[in-house]
């Protein structure tokens, strides 16, 4: 793949797919704005990528405060002269049976998964638009598409965001600016594993548990690396991929299948 004029604005670039995939297409030769509310872990993002010989830069933001999205994207741009392409996923996992979700849980869903993945990708539109192109690639998941208790308002935070690739594609395919999804399954990540916390503690098992019964659960019979989604997303940066629009993109091992 070949990604030399490409500059790729990550939001969660501290850590996970977010990082992983920065470091990936970075490889490929995108420039890379590293976006996290964690700015030192945007920031080693950023100084693994230029040691590496790659271009980046860090930048801290909220994704919930449209303000600080605006600046980050404007540091992108003077530092770059552009941005045409955008991952946008950053967002967390929180546990709990729907009929018991407490309101602030609820509230931190709602704002990060739903209200930060469109802040991003509206703020990132307009100036894509204006240029006349550009690819919005945004984190979903396969429970989106597959119910999962004790993870309903996870699930139903996902199915918001693929949507919302369905409806901005539409809108804005005509100026050049298009938009898919990545639905991964499960990926061996920190968020991952710290959704397993949470519950287990109301569950009564142990993380460990919950990996060999989920690896049971996949024709593969194991999860996925974060590089694995990164290299996706570096395919949907490039413009041979270009065609593909409004879709979200499985990668979960053969566990969701359609």
């Amino acid at each position: 793949m070949k990604l030399q004029d490409k500059v790729l604005f990550v939001t969660g670039a501290a850590g996970g797919i977010g990082k992983a995939a920065a470091k990936v297409c970075a490889g490929y030769g995108a420039k890379v704005i590293a976006v996290d509310m964690n700015l030192d872990g945007a920031a080693a993002t950023a100084q693994e990528i230029n040691e590496a010989g790659g271009q980046a830069i860090a930048v801290q933001a909220n994704t919930t405060d449209r303000k600080q999205v605006a600046a980050a994207v404007e540091a992108g741009v003077k530092a770059f002269g552009k941005i045409n392409c955008l991952f946008n996923n950053a967002g967390i996992c929180r546990s709990s049976l729907l009929i018991d979700c407490e309101d602030d849980v609820l509230n931190q869903i709602v704002d990060v998964n739903i209200k930060g993945a469109y802040i991003v990708a509206s703020e990132l539109a307009k100036h894509m638009k204006v240029n006349g192109e550009g690819r919005i690639i945004s984190t979903s998941s396969i429970s989106a598409l597959k119910e999962e208790a004790t993870n309903g308002f996870y699930c139903m935070s996902k199915a918001a965001v693929l949507m919302m690739t369905h409806v901005m594609a539409m809108e804005l395919s005509k100026y050049g600016v298009t938009a898919v999804a990545v639905c991964p399954g499960h990926i061996n990540t920190p968020l991952l594993r710290n959704s397993f916390v949470q519950r287990g503690a109301a569950e009564g098992k142990t993380v460990d548990e919950y990996f060999t019964e989920m690896e049971g659960t996949i024709p593969m019979g194991r999860l996925a690396e974060p590089e694995e989604v990164g290299e996706l997303v570096a395919f949907l940066c490039d413009d041979r991929s270009a065609y593909i629009n409004g879709n979200g993109i499985l990668i979960a091992g053969g566990k969701v299948m359609e």
